[in-house]
């Protein structure tokens, strides 16, 4: 996909929920160098609790999925939208458990299986492109589902969750964190600040713990914990609020993308509208646990 056509899509949202299978990857190409030079191969953002010292909390999501999963080498897990393969190779890692990582990015698991390789985890963890919206697994195939900052992207989110729960085994447990609006957004507050991280991040639109609940619920899973925990992600804690408003000013003005940014510049912009939005109490990191009936 070219500049211009990957700018058209990215503006509209309905564009970007009708072609996502087009956008996802086209965004992804193209930050997926940045984001490793900033945040190494876990695409997501830090959580820092009192689990691990501060110098770890960029595997702090992943620390907290494997303790609230109680994830062990009995198990065969499946990361849905898992990047590079960061999350999946440490989960295997930590809890000696097989895992499958499905991605719509082929370049991204290209990395990962690469990355797999390396670390002498092939036996153990494997990746392949496919449409989390229509997982190409059967029925309760697996014994966990975990989702890192990937949900976001479904299109159909509803349709989603309902595929993580028809993989997953009885008794079998759904855990993940994701990018969440807040609960009661009025239509200006959404526009100002949900649209603009949508819309740098190639995001459909983003829901709230409300509704994530409401879903999980519908998919036939028992919900055991469905938490905001952005106060966790540092993103309360930003730099100097004047600096963090001209740079929004400049990513989301009257004219939000006239040209495509590169990429040190893009990955930036998006970081900003994620804390202006947190420290405006608009967007929040969701946590959920839930299990299979």
């Amino acid at each position: 996909m070219d500049d211009d056509q990957f700018l058209r899509l990215i503006a509209d949202p309905s564009a970007r929920l009708l072609s996502y299978r087009d956008v996802v990857p086209a965004y992804y190409d193209r930050v997926t160098p940045e984001y490793r030079a900033q945040w190494g191969d876990s695409f997501h953002l830090p959580l820092q609790t009192d689990l691990q010292p501060p110098e770890q909390a960029i595997l702090g999501a992943e620390q907290l999925i494997f303790l609230q999963g109680n994830l062990g080498p009995w198990m065969h897990i499946l990361d849905v939208g898992c990047g590079v393969g960061g999350p999946a190779l440490n989960l295997a890692e930590m809890s000696g458990a097989r895992i499958t990582g499905v991605n719509l990015v082929e370049r991204q698991v290209q990395i990962a299986r690469e990355r797999a390789a390396a670390r002498g985890l092939s036996d153990r963890v494997s990746f392949e492109v496919t449409d989390a919206m229509a997982l190409p697994f059967p029925d309760a195939f697996f014994e966990v589902v975990v989702v890192f900052e990937s949900g976001c992207y479904m299109p159909d989110k509803a349709r989603f969750y309902r595929e993580c729960a028809r993989v997953l085994r009885p008794e079998g447990r759904f855990l993940g964190i994701d990018w969440m609006a807040r609960e009661g957004l009025s239509r200006e507050d959404r526009e100002a600040y949900i649209e603009p991280i949508c819309r740098i991040h190639g995001i459909g639109d983003l829901i709230d713990l409300g509704q994530l609940r409401r879903h999980l619920e519908e998919a036939g899973l028992e919900v055991e914990r469905c938490d905001d925990v952005t106060a966790w992600t540092g993103l309360l804690h930003a730099p100097d609020p004047s600096a963090l408003e001209q740079a929004r000013a400049r990513a989301f003005g009257t004219s939000p993308v006239d040209g495509l940014l590169e990429p040190p510049a893009w990955v930036l912009l998006g970081g900003v509208a994620l804390r202006m939005a947190a420290r405006a109490g608009m967007f929040i990191e969701g946590l959920w646990v839930a299990s299979k009936r």
